[in-house]
Protein backbone atom coordinates (compact mmCIF):
# COMPACT_ATOMS: atom_id res chain seq x y z
CA UNK A 1 0.00 0.00 0.00
CA UNK A 2 1.20 3.35 -0.91
CA UNK A 3 1.71 6.03 1.83
CA UNK A 4 1.56 9.37 1.76
CA UNK A 5 4.62 11.71 2.15
CA UNK A 6 3.51 12.59 5.87
CA UNK A 7 2.63 8.62 6.69
CA UNK A 8 6.31 7.97 5.10
CA UNK A 9 7.98 10.38 7.40
CA UNK A 10 6.27 8.86 10.90
CA UNK A 11 6.91 5.48 9.19
CA UNK A 12 11.22 6.21 8.79
CA UNK A 13 12.49 5.86 12.14
CA UNK A 14 10.97 2.10 12.19
CA UNK A 15 12.28 1.00 9.04
CA UNK A 16 15.67 3.26 8.54
CA UNK A 17 18.38 1.18 7.39
CA UNK A 18 16.66 -1.94 6.11
CA UNK A 19 17.19 -0.65 2.96
CA UNK A 20 20.31 -0.17 0.90
CA UNK A 21 21.53 3.26 0.01
CA UNK A 22 21.93 3.90 -3.41
CA UNK A 23 24.73 5.85 -5.38
CA UNK A 24 24.61 6.14 -9.04
CA UNK A 25 28.27 6.35 -9.47
CA UNK A 26 27.91 2.41 -8.73
CA UNK A 27 24.73 1.31 -9.24
CA UNK A 28 22.62 1.55 -12.46
CA UNK A 29 19.48 2.15 -12.45
CA UNK A 30 16.73 -0.91 -13.69
CA UNK A 31 14.23 1.55 -15.13
CA UNK A 32 14.01 5.58 -16.29
CA UNK A 33 11.76 7.61 -16.48
CA UNK A 34 11.64 11.36 -18.01
CA UNK A 35 9.02 13.49 -16.81
CA UNK A 36 9.08 17.09 -18.26
CA UNK A 37 7.01 20.21 -18.37
CA UNK A 38 5.73 22.71 -15.58
CA UNK A 39 8.17 24.37 -12.98
CA UNK A 40 5.01 25.41 -10.91
CA UNK A 41 4.22 22.88 -9.65
CA UNK A 42 7.62 21.23 -9.32
CA UNK A 43 7.99 21.32 -5.17
CA UNK A 44 4.76 18.96 -5.51
CA UNK A 45 6.38 16.72 -8.07
CA UNK A 46 9.76 16.11 -6.17
CA UNK A 47 7.12 15.59 -3.07
CA UNK A 48 5.41 12.45 -4.77
CA UNK A 49 8.01 11.04 -6.16
CA UNK A 50 9.45 10.31 -2.12
CA UNK A 51 5.92 8.57 -1.82
CA UNK A 52 7.29 6.14 -4.34
CA UNK A 53 11.11 5.93 -2.52
CA UNK A 54 12.01 2.83 -0.08
CA UNK A 55 13.02 4.51 3.40
CA UNK A 56 16.93 5.17 3.24
CA UNK A 57 17.47 4.85 -0.20
CA UNK A 58 16.43 8.34 -1.74
CA UNK A 59 19.07 10.69 -3.36
CA UNK A 60 18.32 14.01 -4.91
CA UNK A 61 20.65 14.68 -7.74
CA UNK A 62 20.65 18.76 -9.18
CA UNK A 63 23.13 20.37 -11.51
CA UNK A 64 26.58 21.51 -10.36
CA UNK A 65 25.48 25.29 -10.84
CA UNK A 66 22.70 25.26 -8.90
CA UNK A 67 20.50 25.60 -11.79
CA UNK A 68 16.93 23.86 -12.03
CA UNK A 69 17.00 23.20 -15.65
CA UNK A 70 17.10 19.14 -15.09
CA UNK A 71 17.16 17.37 -11.69
CA UNK A 72 16.75 13.89 -10.79
CA UNK A 73 15.84 11.61 -7.98
CA UNK A 74 17.24 7.86 -7.45
CA UNK A 75 16.12 5.16 -5.15
CA UNK A 76 14.48 2.14 -4.95
CA UNK A 77 10.89 1.08 -5.30
CA UNK A 78 9.16 -1.86 -3.85
CA UNK A 79 5.44 -0.87 -3.86
CA UNK A 80 4.76 -0.59 -7.21
CA UNK A 81 6.01 -3.69 -8.56
CA UNK A 82 6.64 -7.32 -8.25
CA UNK A 83 9.75 -7.12 -7.27
CA UNK A 84 12.08 -4.17 -6.30
CA UNK A 85 13.49 -1.78 -9.02
CA UNK A 86 16.26 0.58 -8.89
CA UNK A 87 14.51 3.90 -10.78
CA UNK A 88 15.65 7.46 -11.74
CA UNK A 89 13.47 9.70 -11.87
CA UNK A 90 14.50 12.75 -14.28
CA UNK A 91 12.72 15.69 -14.19
CA UNK A 92 13.42 18.71 -16.77
CA UNK A 93 12.10 22.09 -15.80
CA UNK A 94 11.47 23.77 -19.05
CA UNK A 95 8.11 25.06 -18.66
CA UNK A 96 4.61 22.95 -19.57
CA UNK A 97 5.00 23.49 -23.02
CA UNK A 98 7.43 20.86 -22.51
CA UNK A 99 5.73 18.60 -21.20
CA UNK A 100 3.12 18.74 -24.20
CA UNK A 101 5.05 19.28 -27.39
CA UNK A 102 7.66 17.18 -26.91
CA UNK A 103 5.76 14.35 -25.24
CA UNK A 104 2.97 14.75 -28.73
CA UNK A 105 5.89 14.72 -30.98
CA UNK A 106 7.81 11.74 -29.73
CA UNK A 107 10.74 14.14 -29.24
CA UNK A 108 13.37 14.70 -26.47
CA UNK A 109 14.11 16.91 -23.96
CA UNK A 110 16.97 17.57 -21.39
CA UNK A 111 18.24 15.30 -18.59
CA UNK A 112 21.04 15.09 -15.99
CA UNK A 113 24.05 13.13 -17.64
CA UNK A 114 23.92 10.25 -15.14
CA UNK A 115 27.73 9.41 -15.93
CA UNK A 116 28.63 12.40 -14.64
CA UNK A 117 26.75 12.26 -11.07
CA UNK A 118 27.96 11.80 -7.85
CA UNK A 119 26.63 11.26 -4.51
CA UNK A 120 28.10 14.36 -2.22
CA UNK A 121 25.86 13.37 0.99
CA UNK A 122 24.16 9.50 1.41
CA UNK A 123 20.60 9.00 2.39
CA UNK A 124 20.48 9.00 6.35
CA UNK A 125 16.59 7.47 7.99
CA UNK A 126 14.10 9.56 6.61
CA UNK A 127 16.53 12.01 5.19
CA UNK A 128 17.46 11.85 1.44
CA UNK A 129 20.96 11.91 0.41
CA UNK A 130 22.02 14.79 -2.19
CA UNK A 131 24.30 14.68 -5.14
CA UNK A 132 25.39 16.52 -8.28
CA UNK A 133 25.99 15.96 -12.00
CA UNK A 134 28.04 18.05 -14.55
CA UNK A 135 26.08 21.27 -16.11
CA UNK A 136 25.90 19.49 -19.47
CA UNK A 137 22.75 17.73 -20.23
CA UNK A 138 22.06 15.09 -22.51
CA UNK A 139 18.81 14.32 -24.51
CA UNK A 140 16.45 11.73 -23.19
CA UNK A 141 13.12 10.87 -25.08
CA UNK A 142 10.20 12.92 -23.96
CA UNK A 143 7.89 10.35 -21.80
CA UNK A 144 5.36 11.89 -19.16
CA UNK A 145 4.38 15.64 -19.59
CA UNK A 146 2.93 17.79 -16.56
CA UNK A 147 1.23 20.70 -17.41
CA UNK A 148 -0.40 23.80 -15.55
CA UNK A 149 -3.42 23.80 -17.98
CA UNK A 150 -4.84 21.85 -21.22
CA UNK A 151 -1.88 20.70 -23.70
CA UNK A 152 -4.57 22.47 -26.48
CA UNK A 153 -3.39 26.03 -24.99
CA UNK A 154 0.21 25.52 -25.87
CA UNK A 155 -0.85 25.92 -29.73
CA UNK A 156 -1.67 29.93 -29.57
CA UNK A 157 0.93 32.36 -30.46
CA UNK A 158 0.30 33.99 -27.26
CA UNK A 159 1.70 30.71 -25.35
CA UNK A 160 4.29 30.19 -27.36
CA UNK A 161 2.43 28.79 -30.89
CA UNK A 162 3.94 25.04 -30.50
CA UNK A 163 3.61 22.58 -31.92
CA UNK A 164 1.12 20.52 -30.24
CA UNK A 165 -0.10 16.72 -31.96
CA UNK A 166 -2.91 16.67 -30.63
CA UNK A 167 -3.78 12.94 -32.13
CA UNK A 168 -1.12 11.76 -30.74
CA UNK A 169 -2.63 12.04 -27.28
CA UNK A 170 -6.04 10.67 -28.59
CA UNK A 171 -4.27 7.44 -30.15
CA UNK A 172 -3.40 4.02 -28.29
CA UNK A 173 -1.69 3.43 -24.79
CA UNK A 174 -2.10 7.67 -24.58
CA UNK A 175 -3.46 9.65 -21.76
CA UNK A 176 -4.24 13.08 -20.63
CA UNK A 177 -5.47 12.74 -17.42
CA UNK A 178 -6.70 16.00 -15.17
CA UNK A 179 -5.13 15.76 -11.73
CA UNK A 180 -5.75 18.37 -9.54
CA UNK A 181 -6.49 22.11 -9.02
CA UNK A 182 -3.66 24.46 -8.65
CA UNK A 183 -3.58 28.17 -7.20
CA UNK A 184 -1.78 31.13 -8.88
CA UNK A 185 -1.25 34.64 -7.30
CA UNK A 186 -0.08 37.94 -8.24
CA UNK A 187 3.60 38.86 -6.41
CA UNK A 188 4.92 41.81 -6.27
CA UNK A 189 8.11 43.51 -4.20
CA UNK A 190 7.98 43.81 -0.30
CA UNK A 191 8.52 47.87 -1.04
CA UNK A 192 5.59 47.55 -3.10
CA UNK A 193 3.57 45.83 -0.93
CA UNK A 194 4.10 47.70 2.38
CA UNK A 195 3.41 50.95 -0.26
CA UNK A 196 -0.22 49.38 -1.05
CA UNK A 197 -0.56 48.61 2.58
CA UNK A 198 -0.14 51.74 3.62
CA UNK A 199 -2.29 53.46 0.98
CA UNK A 200 -5.27 50.67 1.89
CA UNK A 201 -4.94 51.53 5.55
CA UNK A 202 -3.28 48.19 6.38
CA UNK A 203 -0.71 47.37 8.92
CA UNK A 204 2.51 48.07 6.83
CA UNK A 205 4.99 44.81 6.90
CA UNK A 206 2.30 42.72 8.16
CA UNK A 207 1.91 39.04 6.37
CA UNK A 208 -1.40 38.45 8.17
CA UNK A 209 -4.04 37.30 5.58
CA UNK A 210 -6.26 40.74 7.04
CA UNK A 211 -3.56 42.55 6.37
CA UNK A 212 -2.55 41.69 2.57
CA UNK A 213 -3.24 44.70 0.25
CA UNK A 214 -5.53 44.03 -2.66
CA UNK A 215 -5.06 44.89 -6.48
CA UNK A 216 -7.88 44.43 -8.95
CA UNK A 217 -8.06 42.32 -11.83
CA UNK A 218 -8.28 44.73 -14.25
CA UNK A 219 -5.74 46.90 -12.76
CA UNK A 220 -3.29 43.74 -12.83
CA UNK A 221 -4.22 42.97 -16.67
CA UNK A 222 -3.60 46.41 -17.68
CA UNK A 223 -0.17 46.55 -15.94
CA UNK A 224 1.22 43.45 -17.22
CA UNK A 225 -0.12 44.69 -20.56
CA UNK A 226 2.17 47.32 -20.67
CA UNK A 227 -0.24 50.32 -20.30
CA UNK A 228 0.93 51.77 -16.72
CA UNK A 229 4.19 53.49 -17.35
CA UNK A 230 4.99 54.79 -13.44
CA UNK A 231 3.82 53.56 -9.60
CA UNK A 232 2.95 56.90 -9.09
CA UNK A 233 -0.48 56.27 -11.37
CA UNK A 234 -1.91 54.00 -8.47
CA UNK A 235 -2.72 56.22 -5.94
CA UNK A 236 -4.50 56.64 -2.72
CA UNK A 237 -8.07 57.77 -2.08
CA UNK A 238 -6.87 61.57 -1.38
CA UNK A 239 -4.96 60.97 -4.47
CA UNK A 240 -1.61 60.94 -3.35
CA UNK A 241 0.86 58.47 -5.06
CA UNK A 242 2.20 55.46 -3.46
CA UNK A 243 6.00 56.43 -4.56
CA UNK A 244 5.71 59.48 -2.47
CA UNK A 245 8.67 60.54 -0.78
CA UNK A 246 10.53 57.50 -2.62
CA UNK A 247 11.20 58.62 -6.68
CA UNK A 248 13.74 55.81 -6.92
CA UNK A 249 10.44 53.58 -7.28
CA UNK A 250 8.74 55.60 -9.88
CA UNK A 251 8.86 53.19 -12.88
CA UNK A 252 6.97 50.02 -13.00
CA UNK A 253 8.94 46.47 -13.62
CA UNK A 254 7.07 43.72 -14.43
CA UNK A 255 8.55 40.16 -14.54
CA UNK A 256 6.83 37.69 -16.71
CA UNK A 257 7.27 34.21 -17.48
CA UNK A 258 8.44 33.21 -21.83
CA UNK A 259 6.08 32.08 -23.96
CA UNK A 260 5.28 28.02 -23.14
CA UNK A 261 5.53 28.66 -19.78
CA UNK A 262 2.08 27.33 -18.03
CA UNK A 263 1.98 29.73 -15.41
CA UNK A 264 1.96 32.38 -18.05
CA UNK A 265 -0.66 30.75 -20.02
CA UNK A 266 -2.91 30.85 -17.02
CA UNK A 267 -2.36 34.07 -16.45
CA UNK A 268 -3.05 34.65 -20.15
CA UNK A 269 -6.57 32.91 -19.96
CA UNK A 270 -7.45 34.63 -16.32
CA UNK A 271 -6.66 38.20 -16.90
CA UNK A 272 -5.74 39.06 -20.50
CA UNK A 273 -8.52 37.06 -21.70
CA UNK A 274 -5.91 35.45 -24.06
CA UNK A 275 -7.47 33.17 -25.78
CA UNK A 276 -10.32 33.44 -23.85
CA UNK A 277 -13.50 35.79 -25.04
CA UNK A 278 -14.75 36.55 -20.99
CA UNK A 279 -13.06 37.96 -18.03
CA UNK A 280 -10.20 40.60 -17.06
CA UNK A 281 -9.06 42.91 -20.29
CA UNK A 282 -9.94 40.26 -23.03
CA UNK A 283 -7.49 40.44 -25.66
CA UNK A 284 -4.74 41.59 -23.70
CA UNK A 285 -0.80 41.30 -25.09
CA UNK A 286 1.51 40.83 -22.48
CA UNK A 287 5.04 41.84 -21.60
CA UNK A 288 6.51 38.85 -23.32
CA UNK A 289 9.43 37.57 -24.38
CA UNK A 290 8.88 38.57 -28.09
CA UNK A 291 7.69 41.63 -27.33
CA UNK A 292 10.43 42.91 -25.36
CA UNK A 293 13.29 44.75 -26.99
CA UNK A 294 16.73 42.94 -27.50
CA UNK A 295 14.62 39.66 -25.93
CA UNK A 296 17.46 37.64 -27.59
CA UNK A 297 19.30 38.20 -24.26
CA UNK A 298 19.69 36.01 -21.74
CA UNK A 299 16.99 34.81 -19.49
CA UNK A 300 17.34 37.57 -16.52
CA UNK A 301 18.80 40.42 -17.67
CA UNK A 302 17.13 43.00 -15.86
CA UNK A 303 17.54 45.95 -17.85
CA UNK A 304 15.24 45.34 -20.78
CA UNK A 305 12.50 48.66 -21.10
CA UNK A 306 9.63 47.66 -22.94
CA UNK A 307 8.08 49.52 -25.53
CA UNK A 308 9.91 52.90 -25.65
CA UNK A 309 7.98 53.51 -22.66
CA UNK A 310 9.53 56.59 -20.97
CA UNK A 311 10.12 56.24 -17.49
CA UNK A 312 8.74 52.90 -17.25
CA UNK A 313 6.89 50.35 -18.14
CA UNK A 314 10.09 47.77 -18.01
CA UNK A 315 9.85 44.13 -18.81
CA UNK A 316 12.05 40.79 -17.58
CA UNK A 317 11.17 37.41 -19.07
CA UNK A 318 11.92 34.30 -17.03
CA UNK A 319 12.14 31.02 -18.18
CA UNK A 320 10.97 28.93 -14.67
CA UNK A 321 9.29 29.81 -11.96
CA UNK A 322 12.97 29.96 -10.42
CA UNK A 323 13.75 32.64 -12.09
CA UNK A 324 10.55 34.79 -12.17
CA UNK A 325 11.64 34.50 -8.09
CA UNK A 326 15.14 35.50 -9.15
CA UNK A 327 13.45 38.68 -11.15
CA UNK A 328 11.77 40.04 -8.58
CA UNK A 329 14.72 39.76 -5.92
CA UNK A 330 16.81 41.48 -8.05
CA UNK A 331 14.80 43.98 -8.74
CA UNK A 332 13.98 44.31 -4.98
CA UNK A 333 17.21 43.98 -3.90
CA UNK A 334 18.12 47.10 -6.13
CA UNK A 335 15.58 49.39 -4.46
CA UNK A 336 12.56 49.21 -7.39
CA UNK A 337 9.56 47.49 -7.28
CA UNK A 338 7.98 44.68 -9.58
CA UNK A 339 5.03 42.77 -10.19
CA UNK A 340 4.96 39.35 -10.86
CA UNK A 341 2.93 35.55 -11.24
CA UNK A 342 3.47 32.46 -8.91
CA UNK A 343 1.61 29.02 -8.14
CA UNK A 344 1.06 29.24 -4.33
CA UNK A 345 3.34 26.16 -4.30
CA UNK A 346 6.08 28.89 -3.67
CA UNK A 347 4.83 30.26 -1.00
CA UNK A 348 7.83 28.23 1.11
CA UNK A 349 10.33 29.80 -1.08
CA UNK A 350 13.53 29.72 0.98
CA UNK A 351 16.66 30.45 -1.33
CA UNK A 352 17.87 34.01 -0.59
CA UNK A 353 18.69 34.94 -4.17
CA UNK A 354 14.41 34.48 -5.60
CA UNK A 355 12.50 35.12 -2.31
CA UNK A 356 12.10 38.97 -2.41
CA UNK A 357 7.93 38.85 -3.29
CA UNK A 358 4.87 38.80 -1.65
CA UNK A 359 1.49 37.72 -2.47
CA UNK A 360 -0.87 40.45 -2.50
CA UNK A 361 -5.26 39.59 -2.91
CA UNK A 362 -7.22 39.82 -6.09
CA UNK A 363 -10.50 41.88 -5.84
CA UNK A 364 -9.97 42.21 -2.37
CA UNK A 365 -9.98 38.31 -2.04
CA UNK A 366 -6.37 36.17 -0.48
CA UNK A 367 -5.50 33.18 -2.20
CA UNK A 368 -6.15 30.66 0.32
CA UNK A 369 -8.13 27.15 0.10
CA UNK A 370 -10.62 27.96 2.06
CA UNK A 371 -11.66 30.80 -0.99
CA UNK A 372 -10.48 28.31 -3.19
CA UNK A 373 -13.37 26.39 -1.68
CA UNK A 374 -15.69 28.98 -1.84
CA UNK A 375 -15.11 30.31 -5.23
CA UNK A 376 -14.51 33.12 -4.18
CA UNK A 377 -10.38 33.28 -5.06
CA UNK A 378 -11.06 31.80 -9.08
CA UNK A 379 -7.61 32.01 -10.03
CA UNK A 380 -7.12 28.01 -9.61
CA UNK A 381 -6.34 26.31 -12.75
CA UNK A 382 -6.86 22.33 -13.79
CA UNK A 383 -3.27 20.62 -13.88
CA UNK A 384 -2.41 17.46 -16.14
CA UNK A 385 -0.33 14.56 -16.84
CA UNK A 386 -0.33 12.85 -20.55
CA UNK A 387 1.76 10.80 -22.29
CA UNK A 388 1.41 8.61 -25.46
CA UNK A 389 2.68 5.55 -24.26
CA UNK A 390 5.35 4.39 -27.04
CA UNK A 391 8.58 5.25 -25.84
CA UNK A 392 7.55 3.29 -22.50
CA UNK A 393 7.28 -0.37 -21.36
CA UNK A 394 5.04 -1.64 -19.04
CA UNK A 395 6.83 -0.70 -15.63
CA UNK A 396 7.13 2.87 -17.30
CA UNK A 397 3.76 3.29 -17.68
CA UNK A 398 2.53 1.66 -14.42
CA UNK A 399 5.14 4.00 -13.06
CA UNK A 400 2.99 7.22 -15.08
CA UNK A 401 -0.17 6.11 -13.91
CA UNK A 402 1.10 5.67 -10.19
CA UNK A 403 2.00 9.45 -10.65
CA UNK A 404 -1.18 10.65 -12.12
CA UNK A 405 -3.20 9.01 -9.33
CA UNK A 406 -0.69 10.48 -6.44
CA UNK A 407 -1.05 13.95 -7.64
CA UNK A 408 -5.01 13.38 -7.34
CA UNK A 409 -5.04 11.30 -3.94
CA UNK A 410 -6.69 13.48 -1.58
CA UNK A 411 -4.15 12.12 1.37
CA UNK A 412 -0.86 13.06 -0.55
CA UNK A 413 -2.23 16.63 -1.67
CA UNK A 414 -3.35 17.55 1.91
CA UNK A 415 0.29 16.25 3.15
CA UNK A 416 1.90 18.33 0.41
CA UNK A 417 0.29 21.54 1.22
CA UNK A 418 1.17 21.01 5.04
CA UNK A 419 4.57 20.87 3.71
CA UNK A 420 4.40 24.05 2.73
CA UNK A 421 4.09 25.56 5.69
CA UNK A 422 7.01 23.57 7.80
CA UNK A 423 10.31 22.15 7.13
CA UNK A 424 10.70 19.16 5.23
CA UNK A 425 11.62 16.20 7.43
CA UNK A 426 12.60 13.66 4.15
CA UNK A 427 15.77 16.22 2.74
CA UNK A 428 18.72 18.12 3.79
CA UNK A 429 18.43 20.19 0.94
CA UNK A 430 14.63 21.84 0.49
CA UNK A 431 16.08 25.41 0.55
CA UNK A 432 14.30 25.70 4.69
CA UNK A 433 15.34 26.86 7.78
CA UNK A 434 15.48 24.24 10.93
CA UNK A 435 12.73 21.48 11.77
CA UNK A 436 9.51 23.11 11.88
CA UNK A 437 10.21 26.32 10.44
CA UNK A 438 8.63 27.84 7.41
CA UNK A 439 10.03 30.82 5.07
CA UNK A 440 8.81 34.02 3.86
CA UNK A 441 7.08 34.87 1.90
CA UNK A 442 4.84 33.70 4.58
CA UNK A 443 1.19 34.35 4.60
CA UNK A 444 -0.14 34.17 7.94
CA UNK A 445 -3.53 33.27 9.11
CA UNK A 446 -3.20 34.05 12.49
CA UNK A 447 0.61 35.83 13.90
CA UNK A 448 2.41 32.64 13.77
CA UNK A 449 0.31 30.44 11.95
CA UNK A 450 0.47 29.90 8.26
CA UNK A 451 -2.48 29.88 5.91
CA UNK A 452 -3.75 27.18 4.24
CA UNK A 453 -2.50 27.75 0.59
CA UNK A 454 -1.75 24.94 -2.29
CA UNK A 455 -3.10 22.88 -4.08
CA UNK A 456 -6.92 20.71 -4.47
CA UNK A 457 -8.57 18.21 -5.37
CA UNK A 458 -10.89 18.23 -7.92
CA UNK A 459 -14.86 17.77 -6.16
CA UNK A 460 -16.67 14.88 -8.14
CA UNK A 461 -13.46 12.52 -8.92
CA UNK A 462 -12.89 9.25 -7.25
CA UNK A 463 -10.09 9.30 -5.13
CA UNK A 464 -7.85 6.17 -6.91
CA UNK A 465 -5.96 5.51 -3.87
CA UNK A 466 -9.27 5.06 -1.47
CA UNK A 467 -11.80 4.93 -3.73
CA UNK A 468 -13.86 7.26 -2.12
CA UNK A 469 -15.90 10.10 -4.06
CA UNK A 470 -14.59 13.44 -3.31
CA UNK A 471 -16.71 16.65 -2.21
CA UNK A 472 -16.04 19.54 -0.16
CA UNK A 473 -16.13 19.47 3.88
CA UNK A 474 -18.24 22.26 6.05
CA UNK A 475 -16.43 23.96 7.41
CA UNK A 476 -13.40 23.99 5.25
CA UNK A 477 -10.88 21.49 6.36
CA UNK A 478 -7.52 21.62 5.55
CA UNK A 479 -7.18 17.25 5.35
CA UNK A 480 -9.46 17.35 2.92
CA UNK A 481 -8.95 20.06 0.52
CA UNK A 482 -11.42 19.70 -2.47
CA UNK A 483 -12.81 22.47 -4.80
CA UNK A 484 -16.65 22.22 -5.62
CA UNK A 485 -15.42 23.93 -9.09
CA UNK A 486 -13.94 22.44 -12.23
CA UNK A 487 -12.72 24.02 -15.54
CA UNK A 488 -14.38 21.51 -17.94
CA UNK A 489 -16.22 22.49 -21.29
CA UNK A 490 -20.12 21.10 -21.39
CA UNK A 491 -18.09 17.79 -22.44
CA UNK A 492 -16.48 17.40 -19.23
CA UNK A 493 -13.05 18.31 -20.96
CA UNK A 494 -11.08 19.99 -19.33
CA UNK A 495 -10.57 23.51 -20.41
CA UNK A 496 -8.99 26.13 -18.60
CA UNK A 497 -10.62 29.11 -20.36
CA UNK A 498 -14.32 27.73 -19.13
CA UNK A 499 -16.26 29.48 -16.92
CA UNK A 500 -15.66 26.99 -13.34
CA UNK A 501 -18.40 24.43 -13.79
CA UNK A 502 -20.05 23.65 -10.14
CA UNK A 503 -19.25 19.71 -10.04
CA UNK A 504 -19.56 18.95 -6.16
CA UNK A 505 -22.57 17.15 -4.83
CA UNK A 506 -22.94 18.82 -1.61
CA UNK A 507 -22.89 22.13 -2.50
CA UNK A 508 -20.86 25.46 -1.98
CA UNK A 509 -19.93 27.70 0.78
CA UNK A 510 -20.97 30.71 1.36
CA UNK A 511 -19.98 32.22 4.35
CA UNK A 512 -16.70 33.03 3.71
Amino acid sequence: MKLNKLALAVAATAFAGQAMALNIANVTPDLQLQISGATAVDKQVQTYFATFCDTGTQTNYTMANGNDDATGVFCRVSSLFSSPLNVFFHKENGGSSTGVEPVSQGGTVEALNLSTCSQTLAPSGATAGEGTCSNTLVQRSAQVGISDVEPALFAISANGAKNVNAAAFNGSGASVQTVNASTFGVVVSPGLRDALQQAQGLTIGSDLVADMPSLSRSLIANIFAGNVANWSDLKGQSGVAITAGNTSNVKVNVCTRTPGSGTQAQFNAYYMGNPCVFGGASGFGFLGKDTIANSNAAPNNYAEPFGGFVPGPYGFYADGSSDMGKCLTTVSNGGRWAIGVQSLEKVDEGRTDRNEFKYVAIDGVAPTLENVASGRYSNSMSATIQWIGGTMNANQLLLAQALADTAKNIGDIAAFNVSLQQDDPTTSNDDRPGPGLFNTPEILSAPGVPANVGVMAIAGTTDPVTGALLNPSFPFSAANPVTPFDRVDGNGNTKNCAIPTIVSTTGVDVTK
